[in-house]
């Protein structure tokens, strides 16, 4: 294969429609460029290539004369053999390599993609015991920490939840809190004291049974290794092991989100008598972790599962490379003739939390002036933002769940106001470095923002933030302001603690000490209020100050709407939006080939999986 990898790319180097039996004239020069080697290593690779029949060659005469190839194999055949060896043993960069190359004639392109997108998305494969239910799909990012205690973003979030499970488990239905790895609980009166019942019987994927050991040290594992989400169980003052399936936690002060904490995916449990590893992880989840590499994780139905076993047999996630361009690798997405066209859509009309706006207050600068902060409110207007580009930005924000934003709006502005704050807070001609996350719809925002400003005279450096800085970003000390989006799970009330207490929020990052320390007060009585509607009641007092104060500034809200294939069943968004893996299956009256299992029978486009980040 080697040879035929070395006899494409001298191919692909050549004019176009060069065809099967003609001669082209080349030097061995022009050949160390091609095959990116010496001289010497050229000889030894054209006397290969001569061997096993990909070509005739002819010396040219003399020092730098040009030599005669004469092709004896076409780009079509050499291309599609090269192509299916990558697909065979799983190198999908080096298929998708081939696939972006810029000398690829187009009808040989779209050949290839056929083969390259029959690999993805739902199949039913044979294997030598049995028939195996697999889901594959593409994802434009690698994952960054899948350790339970630095967990930072949704999808990270929506994966760990596949591998491992947490004691109790948030219905969204009935906002209320249900058994899970806990078969019960109780509190006494005030809250400052919780008992768990475990469940027993119950199997991590390594075999060993699941007990009050674990949890205790998946507690005190947040402690350890110094993890931004420890501020939840700081009010614990101890815990005490009643038995292998009983604990009990006595906390400082009362504390009626209790539940939340250990329905959170910060308490996903882990086996006390196991190192921790990321690549080799071990859970109590749905699936297991197969394979972790830096180009695929692999997930496989964990058949000791205590509660229902996952539908599919297999996921398994490809990872694009980050050298090429994502538009060539959103392999699901292609025009697939196909796919059927009465394929039922699930729609949501908006995801709960939003896209804003922060101010950096822990870095001086002119956006601690009250002014400065109202012209820029002037600048992000949120209803022009939708109006003009359109896609996903559905409805304007002034809250970060969207039953609220439709209570308060404050209407377009002239930028001539906007002008005049500016000029008020005493700018004086300075640049301001806006940080946005890296994501093509925040890079679009960012540049409509910048331009809003640029209009007035205010110029706006822009600096991207790759998901996989989250923690390592110099944001906290360079940017003036951050564009992100903030996505709240279907536990709001937890999901607010998390959004303004977590060390790794960047709401938490950019507000300063007096700041933290105003909500950190409202948040104390917050976890002790036992009404729903009290707790609301402070919310809305927040995020009042929040708008008043042009802490931060709310965009707007996103919309999500997926398509699904007619035998794809038991498709169910979950927390963040996604589709829960461990419910999805494929009815199999939609595989006209189903008797005879040959490779890949079934596909169905996978656009349907990934959320906004």
């Amino acid at each position: 294969m080697r040879s035929t990898q070395h006899y494409l790319n001298i191919l692909l180097s050549l004019p176009p429609h060069l065809n099967k039996g003609e001669t082209v004239s080349i030097t061995t020069r022009e050949l160390t460029k091609v095959l990116c080697c010496t001289p010497r290593n050229v000889k030894l690779i054209l006397r290969k290539l001569l061997e096993e029949g990909f070509m005739k060659w002819q010396a040219g005469i003399g020092r730098g004369n040009s030599s005669r190839m004469t092709l004896l194999r076409d780009l079509g055949d050499v291309a599609e053999e090269y192509f299916q060896h990558q697909l065979t043993n799983d190198k999908i960069k080096e298929a998708m390599d081939l696939l972006c190359h810029k000398n690829l004639p187009p009808s040989l392109c779209n050949k290839l993609r056929a083969q390259l997108g029959a690999r993805f998305g739902f199949q039913v494969e044979q294997t030598k015991s049995s028939i195996v239910d697999v889901l594959r799909v593409t994802m434009n990012r690698r994952l960054t920490s899948l350790d339970p205690a630095f967990v930072s973003t949704s999808t990270e979030a929506f994966f760990l939840q596949q591998f491992s499970d947490t004691l109790v488990a948030f219905d969204p239905k009935t906002k209320t809190y249900l058994p899970a790895l806990a078969h019960n609980w109780e509190s006494n009166e005030d809250g400052s004291r919780w008992t768990f019942y475990l469940r027993k019987g119950v199997r991590f994927h390594h075999g060993g049974l699941f007990t009050a050991k674990d949890v205790l040290f998946t507690l005190q594992r947040l402690e350890t290794v110094h993890s931004p989400s420890r501020w939840q169980y700081e009010e614990i003052d101890h815990a005490e092991i009643v038995s292998d399936h009983i604990i009990t936690f006595y906390l400082k002060q009362p504390n009626r989100l209790f539940l939340h904490f250990f329905g959170s995916f910060y308490m996903s449990i882990l086996p006390y008598d196991t190192p921790f590893s990321e690549k080799k992880m071990i859970g109590i989840g749905p699936f297991r972790m197969a394979q972790f590499t830096d180009q695929v994780l692999i997930l496989e139905a964990f058949e000791d599962f205590y509660r229902e076993r996952p539908l599919l047999d297999r996921v398994e996630l490809w990872f694009i490379p980050d050298d090429i361009q994502n538009s060539q690798y959103q392999l699901p997405n292609w025009n697939d003739a196909r796919q059927e066209k009465d394929s039922p859509t699930m729609d949501i009309e908006t995801l709960d939390g939003c896209q804003y706006v922060a101010f950096n207050f822990r870095k001086k600068g002119i956006h601690h002036q009250p002014s400065f902060r109202k012209a820029m409110r002037i600048l992000y207007d949120r209803t022009a933002i939708i109006r003009e580009l359109k896609g996903n930005r559905m409805a304007p924000a002034s809250s970060f769940l969207p039953d609220k934003s439709k209570h308060v709006y404050d209407g377009e502005r002239n930028l001539k106001e906007a002008q005049a704050y500016l000029r008020e807070s005493g700018y004086s001609g300075e640049t301001l470095t806006l940080y946005y996350w890296d994501k093509k719809e925040f890079l679009e925002d960012a540049q409509w923002l910048q331009l809003r400003c640029h209009s007035i005279g205010l110029p706006i450096n822009l600096h991207p933030i790759p998901v996989t800085d989250y923690y390592s970003t110099d944001a906290d000390q360079q940017a003036d302001m951050l564009l992100i989006c903030e996505l709240l799970e279907n536990d709001t009330e937890w999901g607010y603690l998390r959004l303004f207490q977590d060390e790794s929020s960047f709401v938490h990052r950019f507000f300063n000490q007096e700041q933290l320390a105003w909500l950190d007060g409202h948040f104390r009585r917050y976890v002790q209020l036992p009404a729903p509607e009290e707790r609301g009641e402070i919310i809305d007092k927040i995020e009042q100050r929040m708008r008043e104060e042009y802490w931060i500034m709310f965009g707007y809200h996103l919309n999500k709407a997926s398509k699904f294939h007619s035998a794809l069943k038991g498709a169910s968004l979950e927390s963040f939006g996604w589709v829960d893996f461990s419910k999805l299956w494929i009815k199999q009256e939609f595989t006209s080939t189903f008797p005879r299992y040959k490779d890949t029978v079934h596909r169905v486009r996978s656009s349907t999986i990934f959320p906004i980040d």
